[in-house]
């Protein structure tokens, strides 16, 4: 039992920081560093370990201090939901303008130029 509520807590830390850093993200991804950004990737792989871990360990009801970890683990996860909403559809909107410029310089490509073969050597010899 002393280990779920270790776990309880390291996961609860592990949701606190997540909310810390999303809070640091920039709702305009252009502003954003790479460093940021690849923090809370670690910090939600790290999380998910702290998850697949206490998944093994539950075996019986939770304990009233265990209780009330995961109380506080789910006021975090209410107030980090829409800033990994933000996140999520800033993400997307990025990906669509990338997608949209890579189009557009495709159209206006010169006449004569080579379709791209992905670094590997096409012989055009006939």
């Amino acid at each position: 039992m002393e280990k779920r509520i270790d776990g309880l807590t390291e996961f609860l830390t592990q949701t606190l920081a997540i909310y810390e850093q999303a809070q640091l993200i920039d709702s305009d991804m252009d502003k954003n560093e790479l460093v940021p950004l690849e923090r809370l990737q670690e910090l939600f792989d790290s999380r998910q370990e702290t998850i697949e871990a206490l998944a093994e360990q539950v075996t019986s009801e939770w304990a009233a201090d265990e209780q009330a970890i995961i109380a506080k683990i789910q006021q975090t996860e209410i107030q980090l939901q829409p800033l990994m909403q933000t996140v999520h559809e800033q993400f997307a909107a990025q990906m669509a303008r990338l997608g949209q410029a890579r189009k557009v310089s495709g159209q206006y490509a010169g006449a004569y130029r080579q379709p791209t073969s992905g670094g590997s050597f096409i012989d055009q010899r006939k």
